[in-house]
């Protein structure tokens, strides 16, 4: 079935502008409530969900209902941080525990490894809308060719993250070759650095998981409008209802957006639906179901390559549209997701999860390629494969326990995992367009070309066993040990003929080593050491080895790290670490070889939460050192692209007590010099530091719980390049002023 790209018509209405849509929201909004029946002043809805959030954690211990009782935000912003929700501005966005990082929820002080989570009112209140985003919230993510109309694909701790492994979606992988809505996402967590225990094979880099929102405990009902100077648009509304004696549960999120890029000419439509659902079947077992349905269709900006003597282009405007506006890439992507937890008793239980997706897009790709001159001029070509599928199915049965042995404490997990993709596209079609110029650029007409049909062009087999056990000892001492066993086989096929052209099977064991100490209850250190395994790389068409695929990579890492959890509400985080991978790429022979490693050793800190009732702070920091070692002559010692030596990024509130309801804030961002390539450490991308300000307001118009926001991102209009990977040049988005208006009740 094809995804149809419809061009979009020039509409002559007259637009409203951003302020007047606003205010025509407010308008729509303010008639809404002013229907709705009206809440007893003395009923405060968040309270009634604390309350009852509480009492079903009481429960949960008991009964194993975790989830089913989900909390509020509290509107009150200089609560103490203490008893505020996990995640809220009133907490500063201190999350406690995290499930990325094990086979179950866990307390993040007691994880020894690196992990951050961002929740949905951080996203919400400092403008995160796409993965590219994240790079301002956390020091170790990068973003990483993620141009406008293009999908997001960052970078953790100086790894590119591979698109078919290295995300997760409650848990569980899912594709990223589209743009994932955040409208129902309570949360994403970021777990730096290798994975295999909780995943088998997957890049070094680290995961990244959106863990959707649940049915509330009490009614909830929210309607987000969202508007910037660019006069992208979008409004999103989030209702959930639980029937009287709670055992049910149902949440709708919808958005729609009509998208305007800082970029002229890039447009485009999204839609979004999303609906979760729980039940407690018996009170023993609890049923979780999810399914997300997404489509956009929107023509993008180019990727911009250096200029034929190896040098950037300068003076580029980042709003200048290089593409052509009858190119544009349509996605559709559906996610089904369930989960079913039983407690056999007080101190084991399983929990059966898996997912199933599909997605459909059409690549039709314009870019300036092969060398810019030093005026501007280029060549032009297109890549067109229509009707490309994507269809994972994952599976996975976890058992968890907790028994002694003398002394010993254990919490064990052990299970097992299934998962399957395939992709399906053609040979496609591939051209020279024309000439044109990046400083002037040309339209050329559409050439309509057709491309071969779509057919299954690889299909991955993986299944694994597990096995990981934490053994308590004395007060202060926990021991985790563990590994998976992974099996994979990998086909690639012809498109055009539909042979086989390559197969391969490999068996592999991973271990995981963590030992952590705790001083006193709020503060813990640990070392570690896992191996993590990806996919060898199949050497490319213009290899003497052509389509031969290589052995998979084994990485180590080892890492050390301290936690801090201070009485005030504050987290401090730092860590060590050291990750090996071997590098593949074409030698000077003309083969696609492995040969020497990538060796990226890094420090990284995090300070998070609130500082004082009236500030909060979210900062981190990386100092990473990347180099290749043992490689060719031509590239050994060498500094792998888009790594930079530091980066910094910081977020700061301040909600004064004398100015009720109100909170202003600042962020800035810092990027070190990323060298274009690793083949040639010449050229360079300039250090850059990006400035936000915002401020945003709270009250209670009658039931309704109201927010507005004001944000202003790079303050400065700062011209820089965000992304150098692989020699792919992404700039930087220009100053943008942005509005939105939350109305909760």
């Amino acid at each position: 079935m094809k995804i149809k790209s419809h061009s979009r018509k020039h509409d002559t209405t007259p637009q409203l502008t951003p302020i007047a849509q606003v205010l025509q929201a407010v308008l729509l909004l303010s008639v809404a409530l002013a229907a709705s029946p009206a809440r007893a002043e003395d009923e405060d809805p968040a309270a009634e969900a604390q309350a009852a959030a509480s009492s079903g954690r009481e429960e949960d211990e008991q009964q194993g209902t975790a989830g089913l009782a989900t909390m509020l935000p509290t509107l009150t912003v200089n609560a103490s941080a203490d008893s505020a929700p996990d995640g809220t501005a009133a907490s500063g966005y201190r999350v406690k525990s995290a499930s990325v990082a094990g086979f179950s929820e866990q307390d993040i002080l007691d994880t020894p490894f690196s992990v951050k989570v961002l929740s949905a009112d951080l996203m919400k209140n400092h403008n995160v809308k796409t993965l590219s985003d994240l790079d301002k919230l956390d020091a170790s993510v990068t973003s990483s060719i993620a141009n406008p109309g293009w999908y997001s694909s960052p970078s953790i701790r100086g790894f590119t993250l591979d698109n078919t492994v290295n995300f997760r979606y409650n848990g569980q992988m899912m594709v990223n070759m589209q743009a994932t809505g955040m409208e129902n996402k309570e949360r994403i967590e970021v777990l730096k650095g290798l994975s295999s225990m909780q995943t088998g094979f997957a890049g070094p880099g680290g995961l990244i998981n959106y863990v959707t929102k649940r049915p509330t405990a009490a009614p909830l009902t929210e309607i987000n409008y969202y508007v910037n100077e660019f006069d992208n648009t979008r409004g999103h509304v989030d209702i959930s209802r639980r029937t009287n004696d709670g055992r049910f549960g149902l949440r709708i999120n919808a958005a729609t957006e009509e998208e305007r890029s800082y970029v002229r000419s890039v447009d485009g439509e999204r839609r979004f639906f999303a609906l979760a659902a729980d039940a407690l079947l018996t009170p023993d077992t609890i049923l979780e179901f999810d399914v997300e349905y997404e489509r956009r269709e929107q023509n993008g900006q180019p990727f911009l390559e250096p200029e034929a003597d190896g040098e950037l282009p300068s003076a580029f405007d980042p709003r200048t549209f290089l593409g052509q506006s009858w190119a544009r890439y349509p996605t559709e992507y559906t996610m089904v997701s369930g989960k079913l937890k039983h407690f056999i008793n007080d101190d084991w239980s399983f929990t059966l999860d898996g997912n199933w997706s599909k997605l459909r897009r059409e690549q039709n790709m314009v870019w300036a390629h092969w060398g810019i001159q030093e005026n501007g001029d280029s060549e032009t070509y297109l890549y067109y494969s229509p009707d490309q599928e994507a269809n994972p199915i994952n599976a996975r049965l976890t058992i968890n326990g907790r028994f002694d042995t003398g002394p010993f404490n254990h919490e064990l997990a052990f299970g097992g995992m299934m998962h399957r993709l395939k992709q399906r596209w053609g040979d496609g079609y591939f051209d020279f367009l024309g000439n044109s110029n990046i400083y002037n650029p040309v339209s050329i007409a559409d050439p309509s070309p057709d491309a071969p049909d779509a057919r299954l062009a690889r299909r991955v087999e993986e299944d694994g066993v597990f096995l990981h056990d934490v053994i308590s000892f004395g007060e202060s001492w926990k021991l985790h040990w563990g590994g998976r066993y992974s099996m994979r086989t990998e086909r690639s096929y012809d498109t055009t003929t539909g042979h086989r052209t390559n197969e391969y099977k490999d068996y592999v064991f991973t271990p995981s080593y963590a030992l952590v100490y705790k001083p006193q209850s709020n503060v813990s250190l640990y070392v570690s050491y896992i191996e993590g395994l990806e996919q060898g790389g199949t050497a490319p068409a213009d290899a003497v080895n052509h389509n031969e695929q290589l052995s998979p990579l084994i990485s180590e890492q080892w890492e050390a790290g301290l936690k801090v959890e201070f009485a005030r509400g504050l987290n401090f985080d730092v860590s060590l670490f050291r990750i090996e991978k071997p590098f593949e790429f074409t030698n000077a022979d003309g083969y696609y070889v492995k040969d020497g490693e990538r060796r990226h050793e890094g420090l990284e800190l995090s300070l998070t939460g609130k500082a004082s009732p009236e500030w909060t702070i979210f900062a981190s920091a990386m100092f990473l050192d990347a180099e290749l070692m043992d490689a060719s002559e031509d590239i050994d010692g060498n500094r792998p692209s888009d790594t930079p030596a530091k980066r910094f990024s910081a977020i700061t509130e301040y909600s004064p007590l004398w100015l009720n309801g109100w909170t202003f804030t600042g962020s800035w961002t810092h990027n070190g010099a990323r060298h274009v390539t690793e083949y040639n450490n010449s050229e360079s991308a300039p250090s850059y530091d990006v400035f936000g300000l915002g401020a945003r307001y709270e009250t209670k118009i009658g039931p309704a719980h109201t927010t507005v926001r004001l944000n202003l991102d790079n303050v400065f209009d700062k011209n820089y390049w965000s992304s150098v990977e692989s020699a792919n040049l992404v700039a930087g988005a220009p100053r943008t002023a942005s509005a939105s208006l939350s109305v909760r009740f």
